[in-house]
């Protein structure tokens, strides 16, 4: 991860925790939540690696922050300022379905378990709520259900604080599930029915989180622009855990952390700070700094999509297919000649086929010229004068 740019699009205002990615059959999108500055109306835009400008701008009921994409790339999953959950139908962009996730203030963050079953929502009101998604997704059961109806499955009072990160382990429903709060606190849940295993006491706000593939080890970007790693394999369920710190920045104002996030099989961890700064760690070598590179402006958040290159997704679709920045640019380079040169063929059949009917049209106006010039000198017509043949 060296930090070339190998694609760029026009500035959103993204709120943080607005972005995924959504793949599906013959689509491969980057959703940006956004809303406008001067209006506050909200929308949502899909990108495309291939060109700068938005595929598509998809209205939503209300300006939402939270989003995150069903698998396969089937719908997006939008958390709106009043606490519901908007489910768009991709790349249509329809609302299939909406629900209410929270019930005082906004949905702030949300996450899908590893193997797509489970929808998990945090919100201002410092509640996290768990659903099975087949059942938000399902647009009959939606038209039927009651408006009093609850498709959670189950709802915790985690804070008093907003819940500002929320992030899911592996192993399906027997999975844990972690959430950061406004207060400075984490705590480790399980998945399953919502039980509390532990709290863990951090030195400010975690603003993202994320799980090691054994569930092992917490990682947490905070306001005080620091990660910090908190090993949850050590004894007691509720036992307050020490954290080991790690600067995104020497000094001691560095700006606060938005994302972290684990990358090329877990054998990375990427940190971002809202002042665009990245930096990759090596967790092999005991997080020692790989790289460092600057993003363009200020940063809401990151998302790290896997290269795949030539995998099929299922159903027939094609992931993303992301290369260094040689390798971008030289393709880039090619797809740019391609087009030149079809252009060039589209140009040279124009001219061949204008020569042809300035031809035609050459051959009729001599037609047409030698018709008068015989009329203008006395009717004569092919061969015949005065209504005689000629010998």
């Amino acid at each position: 991860m060296i930090g070339d740019v190998v694609a760029e699009f026009p500035a959103a205002n993204t709120p943080r925790h607005g972005l995924a990615a959504a793949t599906g059959p013959g689509t491969a999108f980057v959703a940006a939540s956004h809303v406008c500055p001067a209006t506050g109306a909200g929308s949502i835009r899909l990108l495309q690696w291939w060109s700068p400008a938005p595929a598509r701008e998809l209205p939503v009921p209300e300006p939402v922050a939270a989003l995150v994409a069903a698998p396969y790339g089937s719908h997006l999953l939008a958390g709106g300022g009043s606490g519901c959950v908007h489910a768009l139908a991709l790349p249509s962009g329809a609302v299939a379905s909406s629900f209410r996730a929270h019930g005082a203030g906004a949905v702030s963050c949300l996450a899908i378990n590893d193997d797509g079953s489970l929808l998990v929502s945090g919100g201002d009101d410092g509640g996290v709520a768990v659903f099975p998604l087949i059942r938000v997704l399902d647009v009959d059961d939606a038209i039927g259900a009651s408006p009093a109806a609850d498709p959670a499955i189950y709802r915790v009072a985690a804070y008093v604080a907003p819940v500002t990160s929320v992030v899911c382990g592996r192993g399906g429903c027997n999975a844990v599930v972690a959430s950061a709060s406004a207060d400075g606190t984490c705590k480790v849940w399980r998945l399953a029915d919502g039980a509390h295993l532990r709290t863990l006491a951090l030195p400010c706000a975690a603003l993202s989180l994320a799980l090691d593939p054994t569930s092992s080890s917490l990682y947490a970007g905070c306001s005080d622009g620091r990660f910090h790693v908190v090993s949850l394999n050590s004894p007691g369920t509720n036992a307050l855990t020490a954290t080991t710190s790690h600067a995104s920045d020497g000094s001691a104002s560095a700006a606060a952390l938005v994302a972290v996030s684990l990358a090329n099989g877990c054998r990375n961890l990427v940190s971002c700070s809202e002042d665009g700064e990245v930096r990759v760690w090596d967790l092999t070598r005991g997080l020692l700094l790989a790289n460092a590179f600057w993003a363009s402006g200020a940063v809401g958040g990151v998302l790290v999509v896997r290269r795949v290159p030539g995998e099929l997704a299922r159903g027939g679709g094609e992931r993303f297919r992301l290369r260094d920045g040689v390798a971008w640019t030289r393709t880039r380079e090619l797809a740019e000649m391609g087009r030149l040169l079809r252009a060039e063929e589209e140009t040279a059949t124009s001219v061949e086929l204008i020569e042809m009917n300035a031809g035609v049209y050459r051959r009729c106006l001599r037609l047409l010229l030698r018709e008068v010039t015989t009329v203008a000198n006395g009717g004569c017509r092919g061969g015949v004068k005065d209504g005689n043949a000629s010998d």
